[in-house]
């Protein structure tokens, strides 16, 4: 049996008989241990702020005094607001606001997280880590994509995801640790929900469309002038996301290490 802990298990697919995972969405988080149990899967659960690194420490005992073992870590954690919070009065209070945010929000909870059971795989000689990066740590936004949706610092965390899974594999290779990463493309998830509904109510050519419709354009090619084209020309799903990881996370990738798996209907070559 292995052992997998996700954090913010919102992937759609189960990646092991024995599932730790975590959220601060109760409604999310239940939805997932159905789903899973439903597939014979025997799941525990956690609830509370990953910013927080008592969480991080009490998810590991949570998962090894249930199962014993910690086999796959998934890190799947992030976010990306366009301000920040609370900055100071100095020149430099809001930049400083939002990058802070960005860097606890989406770099500082996977570090930790993986340090919190590095450890015990290296004492198992045996593990599995994927991180969910993004193709916003590929290849930069267009200047109206960053305007509208994003704020670069998010690319930028994004980006140190993929570093940080190079140096992971150089780092856990002797132990037999794999490390990689995913990174979605357009996927319709909460976030691109808010951004397709603001889209349609503040962006003046797009006011008036229904959000979904308007989201599902992205992937047709109707604004190349802020998204990239993508050309399969159809969105990606959670689903399509979790069965990157199930592939990573198994046996058949035994040999993949290092690496930074674009699942984003070819909108990035590389």
């Amino acid at each position: 049996m292995r052992v997998a802990l996700s954090l913010l298990a919102v992937l759609g697919v189960g990646v092991s008989s024995a599932t730790p995972a975590h959220s601060r969405n109760w409604q999310a988080i239940d939805a997932l241990r159905q789903r899973l149990e439903a597939k014979g899967a025997r799941v525990e659960v956690g609830i509370g702020d990953i910013t927080d690194r008592n969480k991080m420490i009490e998810m590991r005992e949570q998962a090894l005094s249930a199962f014993g073992k910690i086999d796959i870590l998934v890190n799947n954690v992030g976010a990306g607001p366009k301000s920040g919070v609370e900055p100071d009065d100095h020149e430099l209070g809001p930049s400083q606001a939002i990058w802070d945010a960005l860097y606890r929000q989406n770099l500082l909870p996977v570090v930790l997280m993986s340090e919190a059971v590095i450890p015990h795989m290296k004492a198992n000689r045996h593990g599995k880590i994927v991180h969910i990066s993004s193709i916003a740590g590929k290849v930069p936004f267009s200047d109206k994509m960053l305007k509208f949706f994003m704020h670069h610092s998010y690319s930028a965390m994004k980006a140190a995801l993929i570093s940080l899974t190079r140096t992971q594999s150089e780092l856990l290779g002797p132990h037999n640790v794999n490390v990689n990463a995913v990174c979605p493309g357009m996927v319709y998830t909460d976030s691109w929900k808010q951004n397709s509904e603001m889209a349609v109510t503040k962006i003046d050519e797009f006011k008036g469309q229904d959000p979904r419709a308007w989201f599902e354009g992205i992937a047709r090619g109707d604004y190349p002038h802020i998204f990239d084209r993508t050309p399969l020309k159809r969105e990606q799903t959670v689903e399509d996301i979790g069965r990157a990881v199930v592939f990573l996370t198994s046996d058949h990738a035994v040999n993949i290490t290092g690496q930074s798996l674009m699942v984003d209907g070819g909108m990035v070559k590389a």
